[in-house]
């Protein structure tokens, strides 16, 4: 009996080390906010403030159970550039950045193991603001509900990413431009990368 369950648990190894693998991925991407930043104040000499778009630079990390389902965390930076409007005009602008992450459940509708594969995504975020335009601020982090899409194709033992993901939540402003103030958000999260696996069969990616 005690020889059987030993035989079996030996069986077993293998089949466990390979049902979880581990990715990780360099990104580069391009993120776009969609809405403005600051905007009807009463009371101040400008219109609305915006974060322009600017690329970014990141990588995630993935846990994968199987062809099918996995975890990812990720991070992004982004140099970015805040400007303050009157109507059509530019008043003022200064250097910004953007920090984004996230943790989010993935799941593929196409298998990870298909030559081309398609997965949706889904999680919560945080979004930090920081640079010369936010050195006032009191308040610079915001959590985000975070949702997105992607195609994988395999290229040997490694994977190519392509996706985008869309990080809606609520921007609290507490410094000298407005204080106690909030604005809904809906940024878009570009993203292009090259998975390496660890772990587990290589046929299985």
């Amino acid at each position: 009996m005690k020889r059987s369950a030993v035989v079996a648990l030996l069986l077993l190894a293998p089949l466990s080390a390979e049902a979880q693998t581990l990715s990780f991925t360099p990104e580069i991407g391009f993120y776009v906010p969609t809405d403005k930043f600051v905007s009807g104040i009463v009371g101040e000499p400008f219109d609305a403030a915006e974060l322009t778009a600017g690329p970014s630079f990141g990588a995630r990390m993935g846990l994968w159970f199987g062809d099918r389902f996995g975890v990812d965390v990720s991070a992004n930076y982004v140099p970015t550039t805040f400007k303050v409007l009157s109507g059509s005009s530019e008043l003022a602008s200064e250097n910004a950045s953007l920090w984004n992450g996230a943790a989010q459940a993935v799941f593929y509708i196409v298998p990870r193991t298909s030559p081309v594969s398609f997965h949706v995504n889904g999680g919560i975020g945080l979004v930090s603001r920081g640079g010369a335009a936010f050195e006032l601020a009191t308040d610079k982090s915001d959590v985000a509900g975070v949702f997105g899409a992607g195609v994988g194709v395999r290229l040997g033992g490694m994977q190519l990413n392509v996706g985008a993901d869309l990080y809606a939540y609520t921007a609290k402003i507490e410094d000298g431009i407005a204080t106690e103030s909030s604005f809904q958000q809906k940024d878009i999260q570009l993203k292009l990368g090259l998975g390496i696996q660890f772990g587990g069969s290589q046929n299985r990616r």
